[in-house]
């Protein structure tokens, strides 16, 4: 998050005896000739003499920011609070950088002070809304995004933010209506459209049929089967579905009024009239979801910036697209080169997109700036897997599963890792465990053949039946996904 650079303050040291002066000014100078690291030793040798001054301890929480010691900067402006508890910039220091160390909920108390005393504070926004985001208060969070909008019109970041918030919320909408009506045609509609964006094409054709022959009336489904039926190569039965689409009677705007607003793009008003049927529900969340939409658009329009580059790649990768994903995330890393998000989203897309090599030598980098992130260390793990390294895939791999044990992806790569290690009996615990993540049967082959090589005869036999099973299943699911079991109109 970007911070327009404060003027340093050092009115209470000016009443100070000679020397302090000069070494405060000397600090000073520092900070603003964009030297901070050279400024912090000077700041603590004052605040040690002076540890109740406030400009002093703000001050060095400044500098601290600024050479990311966001921990220490954090301490100080906490310090600083103590002495003067109404200080904004002591308050905007210590949200901005219990932001930056990912403790959104310690970031939000600071950053609701310094608004609170100036509505206008754009950057203090900015940082809540994210807070607020990361903290799933999506509502508030949209709030704040949008008022900083008004603010900062020409800020990417505010937009890109609006929307995320914005899919978060039509996200949320949609758990609810699965909960409030999970055999509805509002319901089936949904649930398809997510399936056709995922290419998920027999459960996209399901669903749909399935909110056909619900007893409430979804528009543009027969559009939507049409789409469908053209991805999988039937277009003359997209054709009968394109004219039953035609023939389909607008909505009644009396008894539908709903998907009438929706249709006039009355967005706002929609989610803006909260409800919890099935109806309401269904056209919050795609209201929610154009509403991002529309903030993403206004992100386009502005300069190209990391947001923009951001977007750009998650939205590559969610359509497969790994090459062009990458590119963006390589456009957003030269603008933010620190950024854990952005170098962990150009890992993913390098590794989905089978650039085992080119993933492995960022990897190596990234890690050594950013050891504790789980991402980081499966994808290099399971990169030198890739690669036909299995030893040295392991420690990297054994480090993510110690990270997040709950992560799935890491325990199959440490299993199959370990097993091609010809170290069978430490691989199966972790096969064990990541056998819900299967989906191709490939984990169950990997266990029977690690029940094979550690003598276990009986759990290999039992592991032999339940992957032939799976496989069949597998490929039956993939048929299926693929349109293989599509019927016509």
């Amino acid at each position: 998050m970007r911070v327009v650079p404060l003027l340093l303050t050092a009115a209470a040291l000016f009443a100070q005896p000679g020397d302090p002066v000069q070494k405060a000014q000397k600090a000073r100078e520092l900070v603003i000739a964009g030297k901070p690291e050279e400024a912090i030793p000077i700041y603590l040798e004052l605040a040690r003499v002076a540890p109740n001054d406030a400009s002093i301890l703000v001050n060095l929480s400044i500098a601290e920011f600024k050479t990311r010691r966001f921990r220490d900067a954090a301490g100080h402006a906490e310090a600083a609070l103590k002495v003067q508890p109404d200080s904004l910039t002591a308050n905007l220091f210590l949200g901005s950088s219990y932001t930056q160390l990912g403790e959104h909920a310690r970031a939000v108390p600071p950053l609701e002070k310094v608004i609170a005393a100036q509505p206008t504070e754009r950057n203090a926004r900015v940082m809540l809304a994210e807070a607020l985001l990361a903290l799933d208060r999506f509502d508030e969070s949209a709030q704040q995004f949008r008022r900083a909008s008004e603010l900062a019109p020409g800020n990417p970041g505010v937009w890109y933010g609006l929307g995320r918030a914005l899919e978060a919320l039509a996200g949320r909408a949609f758990q609810q209506l699965e909960i409030a009506g999970s055999d509805s045609a509002y319901w089936h509609a949904l649930a398809a459209e997510t399936y056709l964006k995922k290419r998920r094409y027999g459960s996209a054709f399901d669903s749909y049929r399935r909110a056909l022959a619900a007893p409430s009336i979804v528009p543009g489904i027969h559009a939507s089967l049409a789409a469908i039926y053209r991805r999988v190569g039937h277009d003359d039965w997209a054709s009968i579905e394109d004219r039953r689409e035609r023939e389909s009677p607008p909505p009644d705007c009396g008894t539908a009024k709903l998907a009438c607003d929706f249709a006039a793009g009355h967005y706002r008003e929609i989610v803006e009239s909260p409800g919890q049927t099935p109806e309401q529900l269904y056209w919050a969340s795609k209201s929610y979801s154009a509403l991002a939409q529309q903030a993403y658009d206004h992100l386009a329009q502005l300069p190209p910036s990391m947001e923009t580059h951001l977007h750009g790649g998650m939205t590559f990768d969610a359509d497969g697209l790994y090459q062009q994903a990458a590119a963006e995330w390589r456009q957003a890393l030269k603008l933010a080169p620190h950024h854990l998000n952005v170098s962990t989203g150009l890992a993913w897309s390098l590794y989905r997109g089978g650039d085992h090599a080119a993933a492995l030598a960022l990897l190596t980098e990234f890690i050594k700036t950013i050891p504790d992130s789980r991402d980081l260390q499966f994808l290099c793990g399971a990169s030198l897997l890739n690669l036909d390294q299995p030893e040295k895939a392991i420690p990297y791999l054994q480090t993510a599963a110690r990270l997040d044990p709950s992560f799935l992806p890491s325990h199959a790569a440490l299993g199959h890792a370990l097993l091609l290690a010809g170290k069978a009996a430490d691989a199966i615990p972790h096969l064990q465990a990541a056998l819900p993540s299967d989906e191709d049967a490939t984990i169950r082959f990997q266990l029977l053949r690690a029940y094979q090589l550690t003598g276990q005869a009986g759990l290999a036999r039992q592991a032999l039946t339940t992957y032939q099973e799976a496989r069949r299943s597998s490929a039956e699911r993939k048929k299926m996904e693929e349109g293989g079991f599509i019927t016509p109109p």
